[in-house]
């Protein structure tokens, strides 16, 4: 389990940036982002499988468990972000 969660972290960074670029770039509904988020985190474990510089000591679903695990921290990492800016930006005026 341990070797799912530093798998999830490593690949987590990918994910974040895949997400953020398909947030900007796409009209995707805020309600569906976590969704769209969970996707790129599955295609990305998937995708890891056949990068042997990356590839883990794990079986195709400790992949896919990495690759849900990052998909879903991308969406909850880019809301903490956003709302505790907003945060900010409230108190400063």
């Amino acid at each position: 389990m341990e070797t799912i969660i530093v798998f999830a972290g490593v690949i987590s960074v990918l994910t974040v940036a895949l997400v953020q670029l398909i947030k900007k770039t796409t009209t995707v509904p805020e309600k569906l982002m976590p969704l769209v988020s969970l996707f790129i985190g599955l295609l990305v474990g998937a995708i890891a499988l056949v990068v042997p510089e990356i590839t883990a000591d794990l079986s195709v679903g400790g992949h896919l468990l990495a690759g849900g695990i990052s998909g879903l921290s991308a969406s909850g990492i880019y809301d903490i972000a956003t709302k505790t800016n907003r945060g900010f930006k409230d108190t400063e005026k």
